[in-house]
């Protein structure tokens, strides 16, 4: 059994996992540390597999596929995957800056049928996926709970994590409207590129797939106070301590 750890860019995944270096790199290049490359790692629990996706869901869809398939190839298929790295909160009053919050469900509000106005999902003729068992997914998943990873050795503190739904974009909010929109459309608490891309990736290949993601801005024009990605991503490195992997 092996746990991957995903996260979409290096200082994330620096954020993640405190002091892992992929050999050849330096701890201070986390930006140019290779996408979508499958790295081992050794955690409390014993070995495991970590990787960066890159940014939004194409690159998370592609890496996710590619990195799964060589696991299972190289006679180390992941058994559970721990996707985690930053994300804006739509009300920092719910979600503050630098908390950990464990997404539920991740929502991609961008499939279906869209009117001009807004998307429909269930209005569109084609299921994304239709199990043999179970509902089609179409904009929406769920995740795996905390007791996912205990299998693996995990003893997982949930009141360190908020639970949270989350939306993932292609396109980052960046005005009142569509901030204001997106939260009262879906009840979403956080807005991610890659969550929903990671998580039906795991959903197709049967890997049960956990999210953590530490608040770093508030989703839409945000002034000075609202924002704080080195604070975000330095909180990041409480993930794996409150989930007792090292």
């Amino acid at each position: 059994m092996s746990l991957l750890l995903c996260a979409a860019t290096g200082p994330e995944l620096a954020g993640l996992v405190p002091g892992f270096v992929p050999e050849g790199f330096s701890a201070s290049a986390a930006k140019n540390w290779p996408e979508m490359t499958l790295w081992p790692l050794r955690l409390k629990c014993g070995p495991a597999l970590c990787c960066t996706t890159g940014v939004g869901p194409v690159n998370a869809a592609l890496a996710m596929g590619l990195v799964l398939a060589r696991a299972d190839a190289e006679g180390t298929p992941a058994t559970a995957v721990l996707n985690s790295g930053l994300a804006g909160a739509f009300d920092l009053a719910q979600h503050p800056l630098l908390a950990l919050c464990r997404v539920q469900e991740e929502i991609w509000p961008e499939y279906g049928l869209h009117d001009g106005h807004s998307v429909t999902a269930e209005a569109f003729g084609f299921p994304q996926w239709q199990p043999s068992q179970g509902p089609a997914v179409r904009d929406r998943i769920q995740l795996a709970g905390l007791e996912a990873l205990t299998a693996l050795g995990a003893n997982p503190q949930d009141p360190a994590f908020l639970p949270c739904t989350s939306l993932t974009v292609a396109g980052v909010s960046a005005s009142f409207a569509r901030a204001s929109d997106l939260r009262v459309r879906y009840a979403a608490g956080l807005e991610n590129m890659e969550g929903f891309a990671v998580a039906y990736a795991c959903a197709r290949m049967g890997i049960p797939c956990v999210g953590i993601r530490s608040v770093s801005n508030k989703v839409g024009p945000r002034a000075q106070d609202e924002k704080d990605f080195p604070g975000a991503l330095a909180a990041l490195t409480r993930v794996l301590p409150a989930l007792n992997l090292i």
